[in-house]
């Protein structure tokens, strides 16, 4: 008789140890429903809002389809005072200028292999980032090099300065003659004086704010307010450098078409008080406002391929380059 209340018992605490099994089996299965319905909702809108501002853009000016203009793999695009275009190739190892016109002015470097040293100048691996000072000197990040070269308005080589950067891929100067690195894989911001003299340096690696993970570009707005575009966090961050360490962190956005993990290479302009930056991944460069509010998704008939470097001229014409196909596309910004 015991023994028959033993077994009761037993298949007693059996059935409700399943029945909470199964409750708790149904409460993840639900919530994981759930999550998928609002993941795919919001996928949904974030096409629809997308399409919705897409704009189909007429290319003016292709820059790259002669064979001694023939690019390896562009990465990023400047332009000066006076509308000339300059153009860095990551995969050739040289940095080209080019008129309003598209007319080439020279080309120069070539590869060589000197991390963090000062031998080779005029050499590169894998150059990427660009600027161009007021007075027309032209920066280059130097990426795996690990280094930063400077060259006057005719290619001539000046300078030179390296300090134990990771693949540096962004750089800009401000109006008091700071320079600015944007060090990717070290996944912080490092500042300079105009001889490469080290000011500091914020940022470091994580998700939090003024955190990146591997930061690209980077521009200045009219009021020396300094955006990253944070790449594998798929935001923007906003900046006051002038600020006292760990303060400099002001704002981000998200730019929900970026997809990270190294899938987009995403550089930065400003025109007219608006962010214009690439998205790879689409095809296209994106148009927002200062506070991270999108204006317009621009793209040509068959979207751009691995879109990356992009500038804009005094003319409202935003250069973009095309690593996928080996050249530069220029199109007028719409009014």
């Amino acid at each position: 008789m015991k023994k028959n209340k033993k077994i009761k018992s037993r298949k007693k605490n059996k059935k409700k140890s399943f029945g909470k099994g199964a409750k708790i089996f149904l409460m993840f299965f639900l919530v994981a429903v759930l999550v998928l319905f609002i993941y795919l909702f919001v996928d949904q809108l974030q096409k629809a809002i997308a399409k919705s501002k897409t704009v189909l853009v007429p290319i003016s000016m292709v820059i790259g389809t002669s064979p001694e203009e023939k690019f390896s793999e562009p990465k990023d695009v400047a332009v000066d005072s006076e509308n000339n275009v300059y153009i860095s190739d990551f995969g050739s190892d040289k940095i080209s200028k080019f008129d309003s016109n598209g007319k080439m002015i020279f080309s120069i470097g070539k590869m060589g292999n000197h991390p963090g040293d000062d031998k080779g100048p005029s050499e590169f691996n894998q150059p990427s980032g660009l600027w161009v000072s007021q007075n027309g000197l032209l920066y280059v990040a130097d990426s795996f090099n690990h280094r930063i070269q400077v060259f006057d308005s005719k290619g001539k080589f000046l300078k030179m300065w390296s300090h134990s950067f990771f693949g540096p891929k962004g750089i800009v100067g401000d109006n008091n003659g700071k320079i600015y690195v944007v060090d990717t894989g070290n996944h912080k911001i490092v500042v300079f004086d105009e001889n490469g003299n080290f000011i500091k340096e914020f940022g470091g690696h994580g998700t939090s704010e003024g955190k990146f993970d591997e930061p690209i570009g980077c521009v200045f707005d009219s009021k020396g307010v300094l955006y990253v575009s944070d790449s594998n966090n798929n935001r923007i961050e906003k900046f006051n450098p002038n600020k006292k360490s760990g303060e400099e962190f002001l704002s981000s956005f998200k730019v929900s078409t970026w997809h990270g993990k190294n899938l987009e290479f995403p550089y930065l302009a400003i025109y007219n008080n608006n962010i214009v930056t690439s998205n790879a991944s689409l095809g296209a460069v994106l148009r927002y406002d200062l506070d991270g509010k999108l204006i317009a998704i621009y793209k040509k008939q068959d979207g751009f391929s691995n879109a990356q470097g992009v500038a804009v001229d005094s003319l409202g014409g935003v250069y973009v380059t095309e690593a996928g196909l080996g050249h530069v596309d220029r199109f007028d910004l719409p009014h």
